[in-house]
């Protein structure tokens, strides 16, 4: 009974660990693909930002056209553009072009150079409008930078649907915790 409580005990701490493990890499992975995007689709539409303090008509469109016209698009639920000063220079919600709030948190990573990403339950005050339709998206800050000189030139902030990345973590995490309690029942 001693060594079942054991077994029990390291197959709990073993079977979390793993599962926020398998969590973090299937964020990161999609942080990545977010990236990948921003560096390839976006970044090239920010440009004017190494020179200019805000975006052109021409420029926003173009951003619009992006979100609407591609498969990624399908998937983001916000995005925003903040410039070094926390103010937001783009939003798919017009309403939110121009209001400023605190660097900080991944945004803040963000303008050091990281890719930031998490679930994020939408609790801070930049997330009404996204509250008013989601409960919890993943949150990707990726910088962007100057293609002339590599600064960080305004940072790039998704909010993608979880629903399809949920169930990738959750079968994972199934998956895991199967082969945790098939070798905790053998090693019994």
């Amino acid at each position: 009974l001693t060594s079942l409580a054991i077994l029990v005990a390291g197959m709990v701490g073993i079977g979390q660990w793993v599962g926020q493990q398998i969590e973090a890499g299937v964020i990161h992975r999609a942080a990545a693909t977010t990236a990948l995007y921003v560096d390839s689709f976006v970044a090239p539409q920010l440009q004017e930002l190494g020179q200019a303090e805000s975006l052109t008509p021409e420029h926003m469109a173009g951003l619009s056209q992006l979100l609407h016209n591609t498969s990624l698009g399908n998937d983001i639920a916000a995005f925003k553009v903040w410039d070094v000063h926390g103010r937001i220079l783009y939003s798919t919600d017009p309403s939110g072009i121009g209001q400023i709030f605190a660097v900080q948190g991944g945004l803040a990573r963000a303008w050091h150079g990281e890719v930031a990403a998490r679930l994020s339950n939408l609790q801070d005050q930049e997330n009404a409008d996204e509250r008013a339709y989601w409960s919890r998206l993943l949150e990707v800050y990726s910088p962007v930078r100057l293609h002339s000189t590599g600064r960080i030139i305004a940072v790039a902030e998704f909010y993608q649907t979880v629903g399809d990345l949920q169930r990738d973590i959750n079968t994972a995490r199934q998956k895991s915790w199967l082969i945790v309690g098939a070798i905790m029942v053998l090693i019994y």
